[in-house]
């Protein structure tokens, strides 16, 4: 398998199993947190979706990410910057429930914007450093090969913390038995 084919295999695989995870939660569960110093759902989600389009639109193509972009930042009443990373307990906490269905739209439009400039780039694209003019930036040296894999390590490892944390609000049988087994054409 090409590696541009496993990136957009990984990618589709990760929200078709993220969106069966999260398609009939609460709001309130999206909101519920293990602990004081844990993430809820809702904060995880956004994060990840966040995090694929800075990473996508900011550092691999150095232009607005759609979150400020196409307006999403309006649309829940949040910055335009921001992605929750060095969020403190307390602004974890205080993070207010987003619109599931609205916070899915901006995911996929998130992913059809990443699929789309996978879809664009050539072998030698992913040996890019999009950054190295800038050496004072922590990822002035990261490639593009770089990003797609921090991108589906952290895609995935957050999907099982959504995972996890829906199951211990609901149980054992809260998450999907597909959950872990490819999609089927």
């Amino acid at each position: 398998m090409a590696p541009k084919q496993f990136i957009e295999d990984s990618l589709n695989r990760e929200y078709h199993l993220l969106v069966e995870v999260v398609q009939n939660l609460t709001v309130e569960e999206l909101a519920w947190q293990p602990s004081p110093q844990s993430n809820s759902i809702g904060w995880t989600l956004w994060h990840m979706l966040r995090v694929e389009d800075m990473w996508v639109q900011f550092f691999a193509q150095r232009q607005p990410e759609l979150w400020e972009r196409d307006g999403w930042h309006e649309k829940f009443g949040l910055p335009t910057r921001d992605t929750g990373f060095g969020h403190t307990t307390e602004q974890v906490a205080n993070f207010h429930a987003l619109n599931l269905p609205t916070l899915l739209q901006y995911g996929e439009a998130v992913r059809f914007g990443t699929l789309t400039y996978l879809e664009g780039l050539s072998s030698a694209d992913f040996e890019v450093t999009p950054w190295s003019d800038r050496p004072t930036i922590w990822w002035h040296d990261f490639k593009v090969v770089d990003m797609f894999q921090q991108i589906i390590g952290e895609l995935f490892q957050h999907l099982g913390q959504v995972a996890y944390l829906k199951g211990i609000q609901r149980g054992f049988g809260a998450i999907p038995p597909t959950f872990g087994t490819p999609p089927r054409s």
